[in-house]
Order: C-alpha cells, then sequence, then structure tokens
C-alpha cells in the first residue's frame, strides 16, 4: 500500500488513464489513483492538478485542473 497522503489544496501531476462519463480517471505520480471532474484530456496525457479530497480508507482521491 502506498503510504503517501494528499490534502485538499495540494497541486501535483496525474497521468490520464482512461475516461468516465463525469470526467477523467488518473494516476498521480506516486501511483495514487483519482477523478478529475470534467477535464477534455486524453488517456496518457499528463495533467496539473488540485486535490480536492482524499480517501485514506480506500488511497484514492478527487481534484480539478489547474
Amino acid at each position: 500500500m502506498n503510504s503517501t497522503v494528499l490534502r485538499p489544496g495540494d497541486e501535483l501531476v496525474a497521468r490520464v488513464t482512461s475516461h468516465t462519463p463525469f470526467g477523467v480517471l488518473v494516476e498521480s505520480e506516486s501511483g495514487i489513483p483519482g477523478l478529475v471532474l470534467a477535464s477534455s484530456a486524453q488517456a496518457g496525457d499528463d495533467l496539473t492538478v488540485r486535490v480536492e479530497s482524499f480517501d485514506a480508507e480506500k488511497v484514492r482521491f478527487s481534484a480539478v485542473e489547474v
């Protein structure tokens, strides 16, 4: 399990892994999966995002593109 903790307001680079109807799924450089709402990025793109929430139990985050 990844020991990295993300906090709301943190900015990081994440790579788009796939699309959903409401945004894109990404993976941070440290391997944590996340959801970026309403992005038009394509799979493989790197995005700079701002963390909105982090679920430490499920080890995933939600973010917005900056």
